[in-house]
């Protein structure tokens, strides 16, 4: 009786087994696994009309590193930060009494290099008059303008009212004086980076060292790209305004952040130029003139002592923090003084050789992208001060020592360092946005390229700022589907792709929301809207052709200005119409060779029921 129930229970268990897999083969045959997880992918799209793909729908975007918060809240005790003013005094405006009847000083902010003033708010180089007046010069010395200090204490930017003619008036002095120019050049935003006019106040014969900043936040596609960098650098400065090329005595990459390359940099410096002259920074707003001007004062380039009294230049994400000329001492690079920076090198190559190795080590075990960005120590061969008076000996009656005594006998022959004010260059979309904004547009780490397959008459979007429509896509033997795109720009930038055909009304959809990102406003955002220009494109549409075997190099690069750029994988022998649009269809250029031509490397598989591939580490280790 006991085993007939056991085998009861067992023949009732394989019946249920049995049925079950009986419904799942049933329900199996009406849809597949694939079938579900392509319906599961067109669910997030239901209410969502002519889109394809959306970076927010598909990941649940969020920034992968927040944006630099920009505080939007004006402090009215910020002249309380100052030193002479005496607190009290009640006004009506929270940017302090100005007073037209005091005249101007001829002493300039150290931070931007405007003259100090008190009589117009809106003038470069403003300072209540509550603070400024009854100031000698040398109390002047000590003091940075209003705009400066909000900029570095704040981190708010303050409008000021500077013609464009201004910023050309002032580097093209450079026109009358023997001296060494520093082209300086953004390597995510060439060349739209590049001012057209560059050759004009250069000239024919001028020596030139051209220098591309921000070489850490470019992705590493192989173990020779720094060299391929530069050839694509001194290519485009030559095509796009810089002469024949000639004159370039020296091609540099550097990162004025992490310090990379400034050493070498240097070196260059000393075995080119020497003390033949002063040496001038010159570049397009936001290239980071201000911040190797800074780095620079504190090496060996510049004399020891006046490192310590020579107020470092102002620097932020917004352009146009640099509106007159600053200037430092260059320390003349003597036999024995070049011997000793050479020993101090020399004594630091084995430290530096192994922490690059234990950077590289941990890049590959652990994927961080910090530790594979170049990075360098930026040291010192000399004493920073000399013999001096004790500064805070006032009983002997000695006066501290604040500010930098531009007169004395040793400066009087001495050769400078000029720190420019940037040009607003044409094609460069930074001043259509706000903080906000450019603080969202501007990468901090070392780009990710993120790839998409776009068949033709599929229009991928990048924010508000840029927008691509592929037209066609057709080869000699046969017609292909696909091709692939990277694109490299900031992970705070979302990606939509849409239909062509009704990119204009996804566009106007989604405007202003987080589905695209900038423009955007933390208060009106209608009025924002209202003065967004928009996107236009050229008159003429891009064609780029493919032809020889699939080697697995991008065939060029489509930059969107100051947003980013694309790069494009075509497929064997194929042709690939485009149309490309950006605010008033500025910086919108066919650039070949593509500057990461192997970005193929940096992506993972095709992501299932999707357009977009995985993203990978933006760093490989090989040839």
């Amino acid at each position: 009786m006991l085993k007939s129930s056991r085998l009861l229970k067992i023949i009732n268990n394989n019946v249920t087994l049995r049925w079950t897999r009986l419904q799942n083969s049933a329900s199996d045959v009406t849809q597949s696994s694939r079938q579900k997880a392509w319906l599961t992918a067109r669910e997030r799209y239901k209410n969502h009309e002519h889109v394809y793909y959306s970076s927010v729908l598909e990941t649940k975007w969020k920034s992968s590193t927040p944006p630099a918060s920009v505080n939007s809240q004006f402090p009215h005790d910020w002249m309380d930060d100052y030193e002479f003013y005496e607190g009290g005094k009640s006004t009506d405006s929270k940017h302090g009494t100005p007073d037209a009847s005091i005249p101007a000083s001829t002493v300039p902010c150290s931070g931007c290099g405007a003259h100090l003033h008190c009589s117009n708010i809106s003038m470069p180089g403003y300072i209540p008059s509550e603070i400024f007046n009854g100031r000698s010069q040398q109390e002047l010395k000590t003091i940075i303008c209003q705009r400066c200090h909000f900029l570095n204490h704040y981190n708010i930017a303050l409008d000021v009212d500077v013609p464009p003619s201004s910023y050309v008036d002032t580097i093209s002095r450079i026109q009358d004086h023997f001296a060494l120019a520093i082209v300086m050049v953004d390597l995510l935003d060439f060349p739209s980076s590049i001012w057209p006019g560059m050759q004009h106040v250069l000239g024919t014969k001028r020596p030139v060292f051209l220098v591309g900043n921000k070489v850490d936040l470019l992705p590493r596609d192989s173990n020779s790209y720094l060299n391929h960098v530069k050839h694509c650098l001194q290519r485009s400065f030559i095509q796009h305004g810089g002469g024949d090329g000639l004159n370039i005595k020296n091609v540099s990459l550097i990162s004025a952040k992490t310090g990379y390359g400034i050493e070498e940099l240097i070196t260059q410096l000393h075995k080119t130029w020497s003390y033949k002259g002063d040496v001038y920074l010159l570049g397009c707003t936001n290239v980071g003139k201000s911040t190797l001007f800074n780095i620079l004062l504190n090496s060996d380039y510049c004399r020891p002592e006046a490192s310590e009294l020579v107020r470092k230049a102002t620097t932020c994400p917004w352009p146009g923090t640099t509106l007159e000329l600053l200037r430092f001492p260059i320390f003349r690079p003597s036999d024995s003084r070049v011997y000793q920076r050479f020993k101090r090198l020399f004594s630091e190559r084995v430290e530096r050789a192994s922490l690059d190795k234990l950077r590289r080590e941990q890049a590959q075990k652990t994927g961080a992208v910090a530790a594979a960005q170049p990075e360098s120590q930026v040291g010192r061969s000399f004493d920073r001060r000399e013999v001096v008076n004790d500064s805070f000996s006032m009983a002997a009656g000695t006066q501290p020592i604040t500010s930098l005594n531009e007169r004395r006998a040793e400066y009087r022959e001495a050769r400078w360092v000029y720190d420019t004010p940037g040009v607003m260059q044409p094609d460069q979309l930074t001043a259509l946005l706000t903080a906000e904004e450019l603080a969202q547009l501007q990468p901090t780490t070392m780009i990710r390229p993120r790839a998409f397959r776009l068949r033709p008459k599929m229009t991928l979007l990048l924010g508000g700022l840029a927008r691509m429509d592929i037209l066609d896509l057709s080869g000699s033997e046969k017609h292909y589907d696909w091709l692939k795109v990277f694109l490299f720009a900031s992970q705070n930038l979302p990606v939509m792709i849409a239909d062509t055909l009704q990119a204009e009304t996804v566009y106007k959809r989604y405007l202003g929301t987080p589905f695209l990102g900038i423009p955007s406003a933390s208060g009106d955002l209608e009025a924002r809207l209202k003065r967004w220009p928009g996107l236009h494109c050229k008159d003429k549409d891009i064609v780029v052709s493919k032809s020889g075997r699939h080697e697995g190099r991008l065939n060029c690069d489509i930059t969107l200005s100051s947003a980013g750029w694309l790069g494009l994988l075509l497929p064997d022998n194929s042709e690939c119409s485009l149309r490309v649009w950006t605010p008033h269809a500025a910086g919108i250029y066919v650039r070949t060779p593509a500057v990461i031509p192997l970005a193929d490397r940096l992506v993972g598989k095709h992501i299932r029921n999707s357009l977009a591939y995985n993203t990978t580490m933006p760093f490989v280790f090989k040839k």
